[in-house]
């Protein structure tokens, strides 16, 4: 299948770059485009979420993070595509991170949707559900999750 536009969600996490690394190789050979898309401004539940599990306390970060992302969108987290020397453009979305990527992905009529997988199976993820879980349940369209399990981690069978 020849891919024209693949659509990489971004979070400058170690999965996130795995995905683009997963995204950059299927473009290479058919001269397609990677659209990574990061999203922002979580509803109130998902922060709750990961107040929890980055400890709380955050909020001045969490905004000073916010004016940054654009600029660490692409200076930051697009290195892995740039590295790859494929062509690409960001995308900086605002919303709820499903519905973003799954909008964003049928404006811009991409072939695939592509993300990362952080391999957490503890509490607060099942609890919450994943991204890539609910990306699974509503995409119309394929979708391939990237698992990352850590530097020098080997995936559990």
């Amino acid at each position: 299948m020849e891919l024209k536009r693949v659509l990489v969600g971004i979070d400058g996490s170690p999965a996130s770059a795995a995905a683009e690394c997963w995204a950059a190789d299927a473009v290479r050979d058919c001269g397609g485009e990677v659209i990574a898309v990061h999203v922002v401004d979580s509803p109130l539940v998902r922060q709750a979420a990961e107040d929890v599990v980055y400890g709380l306390g955050m909020t001045q970060t969490r905004l000073l993070r916010a004016r940054a992302e654009p600029r660490m969108v692409e200076e930051d987290w697009c290195q892995p595509l740039r590295d790859a020397e494929v062509r690409y453009r960001t995308i900086v979305a605002k919303g709820e991170p499903v519905q973003a990527l799954l909008h964003t992905a049928r404006k811009e009529d991409v072939d695939l949707i592509v993300v990362g997988h952080h391999g957490d199976s503890s509490f607060v993820h099942r609890l919450f559900r994943g991204l890539s879980d609910e990306l699974l349940d509503h995409a119309r369209r394929p979708v391939v999750v990237v698992p990352y399990f850590g530097a020098g981690a080997r995936p559990r069978h």
